[in-house]
């Protein structure tokens, strides 16, 4: 074989290469189900945080309501496109439901986090979660933990299937945990 026959079929082989990832990157970019375990879950329903003003922010303190513990950063396109409609849910449900918007602390300083709260009005808990998000593995964001109005764990995403997608799945948890299931 020449070196021009071995040239031309690499070339085939990285071109088939680049088109699978071509394909397969949509699909890879939806939510995904992310499994705990046991001492993880633990360490979700007795979670702390320290909040933007230096104070502690339990998952207890919001009991009654299901808490959607929400990683994200700054820089995080699908994290940023999911807020409004976690936003419109927390509003729609202020008795039901409460996002703890949570910095893992990959990139974002302090400063980009409370000026990206300060520029956005969303109905969201911020908070500094690093030593979570290191127990919990985190390898992606947006990453979303739930818990019920009991503070039981619920479910993992990693990841969003869009607006539309995530209101109807996250208004279906609310619904599901909460009696009464009217707003």
């Amino acid at each position: 074989m020449n070196k021009y026959m071995k040239l031309t079929q690499m070339n085939k082989i990285i071109a088939s290469f680049v088109l699978l990832l071509f394909f397969t990157a949509p699909r890879l970019a939806h939510a995904q189900y992310v499994q705990l375990n046991a001492d993880q879950k633990k360490e979700v329903e007795n979670a702390t945080f320290k909040g933007l003003d230096g104070n502690t922010v339990n998952v207890s303190d919001y009991k009654g309501k299901v808490v959607m513990i929400d990683f994200w950063e700054t820089w995080c396109h699908p994290c940023i496109a999911s807020m409004p409609t976690e936003d419109k849910l927390a509003r729609e449900f202020p008795d039901k439901f409460v996002v703890l918007a949570v910095t893992p602390g990959f990139n974002d300083s302090k400063q980009q986090v409370k000026k990206f709260v300060k520029d956005h009005n969303y109905k969201f808990h911020f908070a500094y979660g690093k030593k979570l998000a290191k127990q919990l593995m985190i390898s992606g964001i947006p990453y979303k933990v739930f818990l019920d109005p009991k503070g039981n764990f619920i479910k993992v995403e990693m990841g969003s299937y869009g607006p539309q997608k995530d209101y109807h799945d996250i208004k279906s948890i609310i619904e599901k945990y909460n009696p009464g299931n009217s707003k």
